[in-house]
């Protein structure tokens, strides 16, 4: 049996890196070339980050790709683009862990933690986007600080459930689990997804609408009568008003103009951009 390191396999190397501390990575890396290749990889740091650290850069890329929130601009800078050098990222911000008054910030995120609770319930009366925009920055601020922050995660996975996001709502709710398996909140949210997402496959008591990870004939006809209601000029696309008349009449918000801008860019539009019918199926295909 070969026990030499370079013959393990990627994923004991991955867990033997998440164990180690820096200083002793970079010590085995400089013992031999094959150690150093190993070791001073991209796939290694950003492994051992994610890992102490949580992966912000996709919970970022899924808020504003997925829901069209306008974050806040500090962390587009952080979090748009992963680091082009992993190891010097993470050197990074292990040193500012390091040195950062852990009590002094549990206490702020804790505070902010409490009223972003109380900002959700604001947006449930009256279905302020601008809510969810302020709520979402603020947990990915105490993330970035907190990556263990369960807390953070549950409220982030309730944002997207609330904007219909539900698969992407149950990978934010897996990373809560994963940081804090006994956060019994996960539990009553992931169950509620699954019996959504199991509705659309149908039981014995209703009919699928969905047939071979399409829409059902039914439910396409349905959808099509719900879009020549708002198309109120019957042009076959729902330029931004008629758009913003649908969200709310479905979601009860008014969502911000990117959105509006971006369904159309993402599903299908006509030449002003503007969502068409074709376009309206696969974006609730999607959803």
């Amino acid at each position: 049996m070969d026990a030499r390191i370079e013959a393990f396999p990627d994923i004991v190397i991955e867990q033997l890196v998440n164990v180690l501390d820096a200083r002793d990575i970079l010590a085995l890396s400089q013992t031999c070339k094959s150690l150093h290749s190993i070791f001073t990889s991209q796939e290694v740091w950003k492994s051992k980050t994610i890992h102490e650290f949580g992966n912000l850069f996709h919970v970022y890329t899924i808020f504003t790709t997925a829901t069209g929130l306008e974050l806040a601009p500090d962390l587009a800078q952080k979090f748009s683009h992963e680091p082009s050098d992993w190891r010097a990222y993470y050197l990074k911000k292990n040193a500012s862990a390091q040195q950062s008054d852990d009590d002094a910030l549990m206490d702020q995120a804790d505070k902010e933690y409490r009223e972003a609770q109380s900002y959700l319930k604001t947006f449930q009366n009256d279905g302020s986007v601008t809510v969810l925009n302020q709520v979402a920055s603020k947990m990915l601020w105490i993330l970035d600080v907190f990556p263990g922050h369960a807390g953070c995660y549950y409220i982030l996975g309730f944002i997207l459930f609330v904007l219909n996001q539900l698969e992407d709502a149950m990978i934010l709710l897996q990373m809560a689990r994963a940081v804090d398996p006994d956060f019994d909140l996960v539990d009553d949210l992931e169950g509620e997804i699954e019996r959504i997402l199991h509705g659309y496959n149908g039981d014995e008591h209703g009919p699928s609408l969905l047939e071979n990870d399409s829409l059902s004939k039914d439910l396409a006809e349905v959808l099509v009568a719900i879009f020549k209601k708002f198309d109120k000029d019957n042009d076959g696309a729902l330029r931004p008003e008629e758009l913003d008349s649908f969200i709310f009449a479905t979601n009860g918000s008014h969502p911000p103009a990117p959105f509006l801008r971006q369904m159309g860019q993402r599903f299908g539009c006509n030449s002003k951009g503007w969502l068409t019918r074709d376009g309206f199926l696969v974006g609730l295909h999607l959803t």
